[in-house]
């Protein structure tokens, strides 16, 4: 186990935080909100995440541009995301360590991710604060089924974190709303191909990892009781003025077993429907020079339509 120094010398109390409806992790000693931990690998533990000073202070820096100005949650989310433009693309930032622990960076990202924190800014912001142990509350209650101590405890499908995320009136689908339809393709690939996964790969002789699997085939079916819906590529052009700046973009994958692919925060604005991105190609987070349209129909591989969700 790593060890933990305290940086910040104070008097501690020990009490289990609650997040949101439910979320609980388990208890540990803290005095206040200005709590560090420093770890041996150079990272820290600031409120309920691993980070770094950095993407604390990064974190920090972008709320309090987003609480100088007025606006919606979708209107902050864009501020969020044009402040993190040029930020590197790194993938599986979440699979690092032997165990799950939350982690909330702002200095490297990946398509997901960067929506969700961008989200999650843009509600800490919302509910009156700008401190990054807000914001990891935020991020844990959004990422993670209500406890945070096991791979399967994470939220892995971006379905599911729709579909929780309506839930706890965080979002609304709107893909029927504006033309879409159900789309019945079954959810199965993590289960399925669970060997391509570091924390599933064991899953034939470690108890823990076959624990996992089991629990995420049960998500899968849980998903699979209700249909997706999508927008076909083809018919993307003709709702495109129904999408606003700020709503979610998921593009949808033709991979069998998955879901949604791609990740992306539409950006209207000179006469195009476009959107910012973690872009895995790119390297960074870009605004992509096409339209929503023309990405999924010229340059995106793999991908037969979109859904689109509002941040509310």
């Amino acid at each position: 186990m790593r060890t933990l120094h305290i940086i910040v010398a104070a008097a501690a109390v020990c009490f289990s935080t609650i997040v949101g409806a439910g979320f609980i992790r388990e208890s540990r000693p803290v005095n206040d909100s200005s709590l560090s931990l420093e770890r041996t690998d150079g990272e820290i533990v600031k409120g309920l995440a691993v980070t770094t000073p950095k993407d604390v202070a990064k974190a920090e820096r972008i709320m309090e541009i987003m609480a100088s100005r007025e606006g919606s949650t979708a209107d902050r989310m864009i501020v969020a995301a044009k402040e993190m433009l040029g930020t590197d693309y790194v993938a599986s930032t979440l699979e690092a360590g032997d165990k799950e622990e939350l982690r909330v960076y702002t200095t490297k990202t990946d398509c997901i991710i960067f929506v969700e924190t961008c989200l999650n800014m843009a509600r800490t912001v919302g509910a009156g604060h700008t401190d990054f142990e807000t914001l990891s509350s935020m991020v844990a209650s959004t990422r993670y089924r209500g406890r945070i101590s096991s791979y399967a405890d994470r939220i892995h499908y971006t379905t599911e974190w729709i579909r929780r995320g309506e839930a706890a009136g965080i979002m609304k689908d709107l893909t029927l709303e504006i033309g879409g339809s159900e789309f019945p393709k079954p959810i199965n690939f993590m289960s399925t191909h669970y060997k391509s996964y570091k924390h599933l790969r064991d899953a034939d002789t470690d108890p823990v990892a076959a624990e996992n699997r089991r629990i995420i085939y049960e998500v899968e079916k849980k998903l699979n009781e209700k249909p997706q819906s999508w927008i076909p590529a083809a018919k993307i052009k003709s709702i495109e003025s129904k999408i606003k700046t700020g709503d979610i973009i998921g593009f949808m994958t033709t991979t069998d077993g998955l879901d949604i692919g791609h990740v992306a925060i539409a950006y209207v604005h000179d006469g195009k429907v476009g959107f910012i991105h973690a872009s895995q190609g790119g390297g960074l987070v870009m605004e992509q020079p096409q339209s929503i349209a023309d990405y999924v129909l010229k340059v995106r591989k793999g991908c037969q339509g979109i859904k689109v969700v509002r941040p509310l």
